[in-house]
C-alpha cells in the first residue's frame, strides 16, 4: 500500500519544442545509455529493460542506482570525463523525459532507496510565462531497491525498434572475438554495424565485420549518435590484427581484407609499428614468399619498381595495392640487397648505365631519351 506525502516540483527550463527532431528511440537510447554506463560504474548495478505489452509498459531497472535532485540540472553528470561511459554530458534522462512527454508517453521515476516517486509533466509556468518541463517529487515507502524508470503508452512495434537501438536488448547471443579494444561481431547479420558499449551508432564507414567498442577508445560527437570515421576505421585495424594473431580471426580472411583494403583494415599502413600489426606484415610476407619461391623476389605495384627489379636481376611479383602499402619496407630491403649482390660491383659502366635506363627511361622526354640511347652505345 502506497502511503505519499506532499508533493515538490522542479521546474526545468526545457520547452516541448527542444530537440524537436528527437523520437522515441532517441530518448530510449538516452535512457538506456545511462543504465548501462552505471553498469559499467559499478559491475554490481546490473541494467536490465523489461516490457509488458498487454500493460503497453517499459521499465528500464538498475539494481542499486539513486538519484540526487541536483541531477535535475542541465550539464549536471557524475560521469563527466569518465572514459568508461558512453554519457558526458548531463542532459539525458532529463531530455529524454521532455521527448517522452512530448510523445504523449508518461515518465516515471522510482527512486526506491530514497522511497521517492519523480513524474514529469508539461506545465505553465507562472515564473516564465512558457510551457515547460516540469518534475514532481513525492514521497512512497517501498520495499523495492534499486531505480526503475517506467515510460507509459508504448506500444509493442516501439519496443521492437529498440533492437535497432542496442545490441544487449534481448541477451541476444552472437559470435565474437573479443579484443582489447571491444568486441569483433563476426556473424554476417551484423556486418557493417556499429556499437559502443552496445549503443547502436551511426558510421560512415564500409566494414565487413561488426564492432561494438568499449567508449574509451572511440569519440562520439555530442549527440552520442555518430563517430568519427577516422577514429573508428583506425580502431578497428588494431582489433583485427590483435585477433588474427589470437587466431580468433583466419589469417587467409585478414590478407583477402588486405588485399581488398577493407575500410577494417586500411589503417595498418598507418600503424605498422603496432606490435599485432608488424605479425599481420610478417604474415603477409610469409604468404608471399611461400607463392613466389623464385629468387629474389620482389613485392611491387608500380611500374617504376617492376624496372628497377627487373634491371638487377629480380623478379618482380606484382601484389595488390593495400598489401604493396603494408610490404613497402620489405620491398626496400629486397631492392637494397639486389643492388648490393656481388656482381653489381664488378659490371661495367656501359652496363651500370644500361641498368638506369631500364630504370628510368620512360621519366624523361622522348628527346632526351634518344640522346641518353645514343650516348650509351658510344661507351666502349
Amino acid at each position: 500500500m502506497k502511503d505519499e506525502t506532499a508533493i515538490n516540483s522542479y521546474e526545468l527550463t526545457l520547452t516541448p519544442n527542444y530537440v524537436s527532431d528527437w523520437n522515441f528511440n532517441d530518448a530510449l537510447r538516452e535512457l538506456i545509455q545511462n543504465g548501462t554506463d552505471q553498469e559499467v560504474l559499478d559491475p554490481d548495478n546490473k541494467f536490465q529493460i523489461d516490457y509488458n505489452p498487454k500493460e503497453k509498459v517499459l521499465w528500464l531497472k538498475n539494481k542499486k542506482s539513486v538519484l540526487k535532485i541536483n541531477t535535475l540540472l542541465l550539464g549536471r553528470s557524475s560521469k563527466a570525463n569518465n572514459e568508461d561511459t558512453v554519457g558526458q554530458f548531463g542532459e539525458g534522462y532529463k531530455i529524454a523525459a521532455l521527448v517522452l512527454n512530448r510523445l504523449g508517453k508518461t515518465f516515471t521515476i522510482y527512486n526506491n532507496e530514497k522511497n521517492e516517486v519523480w513524474e514529469s509533466r508539461f506545465k505553465n509556468s507562472e515564473k516564465w510565462l512558457e510551457k515547460i518541463l516540469c518534475f514532481y517529487v513525492s514521497k512512497r515507502k517501498t520495499d523495492d531497491h534499486g531505480l526503475c524508470i517506467e515510460v507509459g503508452n508504448v506500444t509493442q512495434g516501439e519496443f521492437n525498434d529498440l533492437y535497432k537501438v542496442w545490441l544487449h536488448l534481448d541477451d541476444c547471443d552472437y559470435s565474437k572475438a573479443e579484443t582489447k579494444y571491444g568486441e569483433i561481431i563476426l556473424d554476417e547479420e551484423y556486418a557493417g554495424e556499429v556499437y559502443v558499449n552496445g549503443l547502436f551508432v551511426d558510421c560512415n564507414s564500409d566494414l565487413k565485420y561488426g564492432y561494438n567498442f568499449k567508449p574509451k577508445y572511440i569519440r562520439l560527437e555530442r549527440d552520442r549518435k555518430t563517430c568519427d570515421t577516422w577514429n573508428v576505421e583506425d580502431t578497428t585495424s588494431l582489433m583485427i590484427a590483435e585477433a588474427m594473431v589470437k587466431g580468433d580471426i583466419p589469417m587467409e580472411k585478414v590478407r583477402k581484407m588486405v588485399e581488398e583494403r577493407a575500410d577494417d583494415v586500411y589503417h595498418f599502413e598507418f600503424n605498422s609499428y603496432r606490435d599485432n600489426v608488424k605479425k599481420v606484415q610478417e604474415m603477409l610476407i610469409e604468404s608471399f614468399d611461400a607463392q613466389n619461391p623464385e629468387p629474389y623476389s620482389v613485392p611491387v605495384d608500380s611500374q617504376e619498381d617492376i624496372r628497377k627489379v627487373k634491371a638487377y636481376g629480380g623478379n618482380p611479383v606484382v601484389v595488390p595495392a593495400g598489401v604493396a602499402k603494408l610490404l613497402k619496407e620489405e620491398k626496400d630491403k629486397r631492392i637494397k640487397a639486389l643492388v648490393e649482390i656481388p656482381h653489381a660491383n664488378v659490371i661495367t659502366l656501359k652496363d651500370k648505365f644500361n641498368r638506369w635506363y631500364d630504370i628510368y627511361a620512360e621519366d624523361i622526354r622522348d628527346e632526351a631519351r634518344m640522346e641518353v640511347r645514343n650516348l650509351i652505345d658510344e661507351l666502349e
